[in-house]
């Protein structure tokens, strides 16, 4: 089973270990996507170390999910704590546990402004509220913020009442699928992703991404509106691009079967398809 680690302290046996570095003053998604790219192969990782940074994470799994699947996550708590605390199969959380969820949503209409979940319940600050909205093109009053932070999180089940704590608002089906539902995610990259993948499996789409960053006057502004769902697309791209690179040999006649095995651990040795 393939594993990935973007942590530099916590790295499974056998685990991958490609560090995501990030210039925090400019934009987020070339940055995930050149990490991606220049991974040796990002399909078929199944086990993962999710990075820190709270909207890295959030890009990232939309396009992993596209190259093999929703991974499992490797827990582990913030700051300098390396301790492996357990693991989350998200495709198993999306669908088995968050999915059936969705029959509790009220039917009816879409808010006709955004919602913003914010994860670390610091809500918006005047000057953010004004910002964003200046980048989504609508008057301040038609942006609510509904805090969804979980609080003391215990990282070993870190997804423990999240859906609740979204279902506990004025949040309609028609809202979760309208496009209109931004995240702010919290400040953990673990907690975000799961968070993330629950608004996901609650709604059809992964949520934009609100990603702020300090400037120069010392407060956090608006950096960029991160699109998640279009990292879907990213992944397919990618994919299919490594996939017309893989190498392919047609074979013929009649092929004794020891023969055949010997060529396929050669070929799979050697990143090489074997066909016939």
């Amino acid at each position: 089973m393939k594993v990935l680690t973007m942590h530099p302290a916590l790295v499974p046996e056998g685990a991958l270990r490609a560090l995501l570095t990030l210039d925090f003053n400019k934009s987020f998604p070339p940055q995930v996507e050149e990490y991606l790219r220049a991974l040796p192969d990002p399909r078929g990782f199944r086990r993962i170390v999710l990075v820190g940074q709270a909207a890295a994470a959030c890009l990232i799994l939309p396009a992993l999910e596209m190259l093999g699947g929703l991974p499992e996550l490797i827990l582990y708590g913030m700051g300098k704590d390396a301790t492996p605390l357990g693991e989350l199969d998200l495709a198993e959380y999306r669908h088995k546990t968050v999915r059936p969820r969705r029959a509790e949503l009220p039917r009816g209409t879409a808010y006709e402004g955004f919602t913003v979940l914010d994860g670390g319940g610091r809500g918006l600050t005047p000057v953010q509220r004004a910002e964003l909205a200046a980048a989504l093109g609508v008057e301040e009053t038609l942006i609510r913020v509904f805090d969804v932070n979980m609080g003391q999180v215990n990282f070993a089940e870190p997804h423990k009442g999240m859906a609740e704590k979204i279902l506990g608002h004025e949040l309609t089906f028609e809202d979760l699928t309208s496009g209109r539902v931004l995240h702010l995610p919290a400040g953990s990259g673990l907690v975000a992703a799961v968070m993330a993948t629950t608004i996901y499996g609650l709604g059809e789409a992964w949520p934009r991404c609100v990603r702020l960053n300090r400037q120069a006057d010392g407060e956090f502004h608006l950096a960029e509106i991160l699109d998640c769902q279009r990292m879907r697309q990213f992944g397919v791209e990618l994919g299919g691009q490594l996939d017309a690179a893989v190498p392919r040999v047609t074979l013929s006649g009649n092929i004794p079967a020891a023969f055949r095995e010997a060529l396929a651990m050669i070929a799979t040795a050697h990143g090489v398809e074997l066909r016939g």
